[in-house]
């Protein structure tokens, strides 16, 4: 009985994780394009890639650990 519960958390555990890696990705490619309009928006027509993939990991990671912070 203890072996199929263990076994059962276990496999929650994989889709919950699984769950939050695509939620991650989804909110990772939300917040490129974001930043890509809003800097288009702002009068910087030509942003290079690397600045906008640099910004949209610093967002998202910020996001990921603020959310991850409760009281």
């Amino acid at each position: 009985m203890t072996v199929m519960r263990g076994l059962a958390n276990l496999s929650i555990t994989i889709v919950a994780s699984l769950i939050l890696i695509l939620l991650g990705i989804l909110y990772f490619m939300i917040t490129m394009w974001v930043i890509k309009v809003g800097a288009y928006w702002a009068g910087f027509k030509d942003v290079a890639g690397n600045m906008v993939l640099l910004t949209a990991g610093i967002i998202t990671a910020a996001a990921m650990i603020g959310s991850a912070i409760q009281q």
